[in-house]
């Protein structure tokens, strides 16, 4: 199975990145959580998403959606040496 994709836009002080509780829990079962942002990609593994948790209060959905609490992550891009790049993609 892949890991969950999302790509965000904003960054909280330009370090933090949210993402929605149900997006965590979607992402636990998909074994994973890639974020994308700018250009840069950060890889989140199932260990580290099994210990993030939601906090603060309930927001409302503006659109008719789920009701979600925020999870919020620092944003710190994968170091990819771009001279591997292709390496093991054969």
């Amino acid at each position: 199975m892949l890991m969950l994709t999302l790509h965000k836009s904003k960054l909280f002080k330009g370090t933090v990145v949210s993402i929605r509780d149900y997006e965590l829990e979607k992402a636990k079962q998909c074994g994973g959580l890639v974020i994308t942002h700018n250009g840069q990609t950060m890889t989140i593994g199932l260990d580290r998403l099994n210990i993030l948790e939601p906090v603060g209060q309930l927001f409302k959905s503006k659109i008719g959606g789920k009701d979600y609490r925020l999870v919020d992550i620092r944003f710190k891009a994968d170091n990819i040496d771009n001279r591997q790049k292709g390496l093991f993609n054969d």
